[in-house]
């Protein structure tokens, strides 16, 4: 095995001990240096295990710190890529210093004598004693930039299905209730549907992912999504039941790999990038109801309903064919950073051809296979989304943001009847008219999303290190949430601006160049995601399933009652209104930017009350024998009434002993 820690017993490397509260129980405990040790043994057992193996002398070049008969002296394109970086970092810190890889002790022959400097570690450097100096930036992932851009893109694609299915549909809704012989009502029926399942599934399939893997959910989704469309297109005009039932199936298929998306980019994005990265996969989410009515015109108008159905199939299997073929498994808990082979299940088509091409050549050989040391795989809890609620900075976040989605939604509605009753467009230039508010979201993504990690990288600069090295320093809350004022100031001044314009009857011009900035205050939504992500990690499908459910509780609510206000006062007045609510709301991020360190470690010290009365409980059962405190760390209770999955609760060096708990922000 490869040693990171120092091997004089005199001298011990000081190890930093990360305690995560599971929202449904147990404690975590992850030792940043045992983690950091098997990111480093991944990647030198990917010097034997991964790529085409090659004929290997068991009586080869023996290497300090690795365990084992014999390695390989072909090293894959990715140990290369991970050296390189390693050497690179490594003589930033000391240029001075010598960099000793592993690709420089299996070509070096004078490293195989049996004398006793070969096994000073001052003589001979191996790559995990180098990487174990401070110096050195072991990376958050593994995946190459290239790799990340690729699942942020393959995501954002996939993004779009869920608001554009629930908008494509209404421009249809004459002509449907025409060929199913119903009310214009009975159809509508169909959309409330959709609405309601797109809030509730993504958050089982979101949990889901968190638990067996991005990739099969993420695929078993996108394929439920595309039956559903086939089964809309070939439907029947005498089975109106089947509508409503394939409606439901397609906002089950469509609406969850938003979640999994979301959870995917939290796996490959370091904090210090993160905002970018999920600010544009975002924008599939938020373009989305721009484009909905348009295509849902289109092709109503020209090839008919059913048409529209077959275009999502279509746009289905552009998306599901490179996910399937190129898109890596992502999950923490399933792969590390990265270097850790996924599962069988969890490979590509390629990934899981080399993967039996090399186990048959071993197996020619007479080799065994080295046995991979996987992470313990998390528990599936269905319910994890609603618990993520719980955490009280979490909810009123999410139900501030969400008062933005409701007025956004309201916008789309209000906008769509004036343009019908006072401009007298069709479908298809009503859908025209929403593309401003589209290109808007777009570029809010872009610069919202730097406008994120400028403000958490200040923060690391200042405090030295970031949230999850310096959470007693670092004030998380601050730093992700005070992104969203100038976009909340955008949003509201246009949206008033908007309704007086509908309501004054002005240029069409006009209401389109409003639009545009209506669109750009939109980039709250991508800020509400980064932030539960940074207060739970390893569970961004979860996250990004529970705001998902509040804001689309909220879209429901404010979509059915906005027509009746907007009937009785005009546009004017009711943005005005809607405005008004969202300013009223505005203390909430206020107290989450006060309280949320407080509250954090009000929860962690419960925690550890209750793991400390647990401890004396096995004690006492097993009268001083000592049974239950060797496994008191993965068998604590479920802390679930605070939120404790939010709590990164520091060091703790055994019963009765707990350092200060880290994760406070400090007040504002």
């Amino acid at each position: 095995m490869v040693q990171s820690r120092s091997s004089s017993p005199s001298s011990p490397s000081p190890t930093t001990t990360h305690v995560e509260k599971d929202v449904h129980g147990g404690d975590d405990i992850i030792d940043r240096d045992e983690f950091d040790e098997r990111s480093q043994e991944s990647r030198v057992d990917s010097v034997r295990g991964r790529g085409r193996m090659q004929d290997t002398d068991p009586s080869g070049p023996a290497v300090p710190g690795v365990e084992g008969a014999a390695i390989d002296r072909t090293i894959t394109h990715e140990s290369r890529r991970s050296i390189r970086f390693l050497k690179h970092q490594h003589q930033q810190s000391d240029p001075n210093s010598k960099f000793v890889s592993d690709s420089n002790v299996l070509s070096d022959p004078t490293t195989n004598n049996n004398n006793d400097k070969s096994s000073d570690p001052s003589q001979f450097p191996p790559l995990a004693q180098s990487t174990t100096k401070a110096s050195v930036h072991i990376p958050y992932s593994a995946f190459s930039p290239q790799t990340k851009w690729t699942i942020v893109i393959i995501g954002g694609i996939a993004a779009l299905f869920s608001p554009i299915s629930s908008n494509i549909f209404v421009p249809a809704i004459p002509t449907l209730s025409i060929a199913f012989h119903r009310t214009q009502e009975d159809i509508s029926l169909a959309v409330t549907i959709y609405l309601v399942f797109q809030a509730i599934t993504p958050s089982f399939f979101g949990a889901m992912s968190d638990s067996f893997g991005r990739r099969p959910v993420y695929i078993g989704t996108l394929v439920i999504y595309m039956g559903a469309n086939i089964g809309l297109a070939l439907c029947p005009t005498g089975a109106y039941w089947l509508l409503l039932v394939l409606r439901a199936l397609q906002a089950t298929g469509g609406s969850a790999v938003i979640a999994i998306g979301a959870g995917s980019v939290a796996d490959v994005a370091e904090p210090r990038e993160r905002g970018l990265f999920m600010s544009i996969f975002q924008c599939g989410a938020m373009i989305g109801p721009a484009f909905g009515p348009l295509l849902g015109g289109v092709f109503a108008d020209t090839l008919g309903w059913r048409s529209i159905f077959w275009f999502l199939v279509i746009a289905t299997g552009v998306v599901l064919v490179p996910l399937i073929l190129i898109q890596p498994e992502t999950l923490r808990s399933v792969v590390g950073d990265g270097s850790i082979p996924p599962p069988p299940y969890c490979m590509s088509p390629i990934m899981l051809f080399r993967h039996r091409r090399m186990q048959k050549e071993m197996k020619k050989r007479g080799e065994e296979g080295q046995k991979i040391e996987r992470p313990p795989q998390k528990p599936y809890h269905p319910l994890s989304a609603f618990m993520i609620l719980f955490t009280p900075e979490i909810l009123l976040f999410f139900i501030f943001v969400s008062f933005l989605y409701l007025e956004f939604y309201c916008v789309l509605t209000i906008y769509s009847t004036a343009l019908k009753n006072t401009y007298h467009l069709n479908d298809l230039k009503i859908g025209l008219c929403y593309l401003p508010s589209g290109f808007g979201a777009v570029i809010a993504g872009l610069t919202n999303g730097r406008q994120i990690d400028y403000y958490y990288r200040r923060e690391e600069k200042r405090v030295g290190g970031d949230y999850r090295k310096k959470g007693e320093l670092f004030k998380i809350d601050r730093v992700r949430i005070m992104c969203i004022f100038p976009y909340m100031a955008c949003f509201i001044v246009a949206t008033i601006a908007l309704g007086w314009c509908l309501e004054a009857k002005a240029p069409l011009a006009a209401t389109l160049v409003v639009n545009f900035f209506v669109g750009l205050g939109t980039g709250t939504i991508s800020t509400a995601t980064v932030y539960g992500q940074d207060l739970l990690p390893g569970k961004g499908g979860a996250v990004s399933a529970s705001l998902n459910l509040v804001r689309c509780i909220f879209g429901a609510v404010g979509t059915a009652i906005v027509q009746i206000i907007y009937n009785a006062i005009g546009a004017g007045w009711t943005m005005v209104l809607f405005s008004g609510i969202c300013l009223a709301a505005l203390p909430l991020p206020l107290l989450v930017i006060r309280n949320a360190g407080s509250w954090r470690i009000h929860r962690a010290e419960k925690a550890e009350g209750k793991r400390l009365r647990k401890v004396d409980l096995e004690k006492e059962k097993g009268k001083g024998g000592g049974i239950g405190i060797a496994s008191q760390s993965q068998d604590s209770e479920p802390v679930t009434g605070g939120g404790d999955g939010a709590v990164d609760t520091g060091k703790v060096d055994g019963p009765g002993k707990s350092e200060k708990p880290i994760g406070h922000s400090g007040k504002a």
